[in-house]
């Protein structure tokens, strides 16, 4: 250990902090709880001192600040006498576990829509990250951690992020890197942390990795010149439209067998035009950040639930062929209401949360709440929809009869009912 229980260490000012134990340990540091004016923080503190220049972009990093709250971000570097380097950070609640224990499926998240919307906070956090100037570099699945109950995410391991298009030599993992980084081609940089990102996110809804699938047969034993061939050498996706050679193996990856015919049509499209056209076209035909939210925005949107068994599916508004049974239990999938927005469609259920961009397009807050579906407690059977919109709202029904709405007031679910939510935004419940 690089400290001991109850070292104290000056930061300067009067300040000090306390170690208290250790957290910890990996390849390039030791990472001990501490406390500061008797709160709790977290201290990494690295092994070798890296270099002058990871020195600097560390120290640039904590001057500029966080570029999203999702970031466990270092708030406070240290010089040690001894010659290593440290940074101070906050502690990660209790609440959050990491990325690998939902892949491993010791912690799921509550619902579908409690997935996207973490999937969503990825993607937000990954588009302020690069508007900053940053890329990432080192995406894998040891950087990400969840909270299963609401979809929050934080992000750790942050002393990488450099300037985009400078590297400090750490590369990723190759399972999450881009081909043209595993073949040493280029150097990591926002096009290439698109890729890993489309990983992550392929990681997430389909529990498995884009381009594992029937080649891994043709070697004994997956070493680093296997990982190459797969991921850099001549990766193929596992939905391929064309080429099959390395589709999911059956009784193997059967989360992923089961998983991706459920996905809508537009999500994997988007995972098709990554990993196939992306790979020559790096920096058109990767999905950008922005075409994600919107993507998975409407996935969230498309959402319905079985009342026979729970199981969350979509309705399938872009499918040739509306979902007509339940992929879980085989039953009948139940009558839906829907409010369509200019192209925006929401399902309509008890329960079902609406969001900022279904009434204003350009909004960047896709998690921020502005209503919700609700039951009258006296007649289940009548739905509504609260809405949390700072305006009154006015409704028309088919016989012309005109309504006011106030703030915070209830909007019937009625077929053909027009909304007037303000002079730029009008919508229709259908069914």
């Amino acid at each position: 250990m690089l400290l001991n229980k109850n070292d104290k260490i000056d930061l300067g000012g009067g300040d000090s902090i306390v170690v208290q134990k250790l957290l910890g340990e990996g390849g390039q540091g030791e990472v001990y709880l501490v406390t500061r004016n008797g709160q709790p923080f977290a201290l990494k503190v690295y092994k070798d001192f890296e270099s002058e220049d990871f020195r600097y972009n560390l120290k640039n990093n904590i001057d500029r600040g966080v570029p999203s709250e999702d970031f466990l971000w270092p708030k406070q570097l240290l010089d040690f006498t001894d010659g290593h380097i440290g940074y101070l950070m906050d502690l990660r609640p209790k609440n959050y576990v990491s990325f690998v224990s939902y892949l491993t499926g010791k912690t799921p998240f509550r619902s579908r829509a409690v997935l996207l919307h973490w999937c969503i906070r990825l993607c937000a956090a990954f588009k302020k990250l690069h508007e900053s100037g940053y890329s990432y570099q080192d995406l894998n699945d040891g950087s990400f951690f969840l909270d299963p109950d609401t979809g929050d995410l934080l992000i750790c391991d942050n002393d990488n992020v450099t300037a985009d298009k400078k590297n400090l030599g750490i590369l990723g993992k190759m399972r999450y890197m881009a081909p043209e980084i595993v073949r040493g081609e280029q150097l990591p940089d926002i096009h290439s942390d698109r890729f890993s990102l489309a990983v992550i996110l392929f990681m997430a809804l389909c529990l498995g990795n884009p381009y594992e699938g029937e080649r891994l047969k043709q070697y004994d034993v997956i070493d680093e010149k296997a990982e190459y061939d797969l991921y850099g050498g001549n990766p193929v996706f596992t939905f391929h439209k064309t080429d099959r050679s390395n589709r999911p193996i059956r009784g193997y990856h059967t989360s992923v067998i089961r998983r991706w015919p459920y996905l809508p049509l537009y999500i994997k499209e988007a995972f098709h035009r990554t990993f196939v056209d992306g790979l020559a076209d790096r920096e058109n035909e990767r999905t950008t950040e922005l075409e994600w939210l919107r993507l998975l925005s409407a996935y969230r949107d498309e959402l319905m639930t079985c009342p026979s068994c729970g199981y969350e599916m979509i309705y399938g508004f872009e499918e040739k062929q509306k979902t007509a049974v339940c992929p879980a239990c085989g039953k009948p999938a139940p009558a839906v209401a829907w409010l369509s927005v200019g192209k925006h469609r929401v399902t309509l259920e008890p329960g079902k949360r609406l969001y900022a961009p279904l009434l204003d397009k350009f909004s960047s807050q896709y998690n921020q709440e502005i209503g919700e579906v609700i039951q009258n407690k006296k007649n289940l059977a009548l739905w509504g929809i609260r809405l949390n919109t700072p305006q009154d709202t006015a409704v028309r029904d088919t016989a012309g009869t005109v309504k006011i709405i106030p703030q915070g007031g209830v909007i019937p679910i009625v077929q053909n009912l027009s909304i007037k939510f303000n002079e730029n935004t009008k919508g229709e419940i259908q069914k």
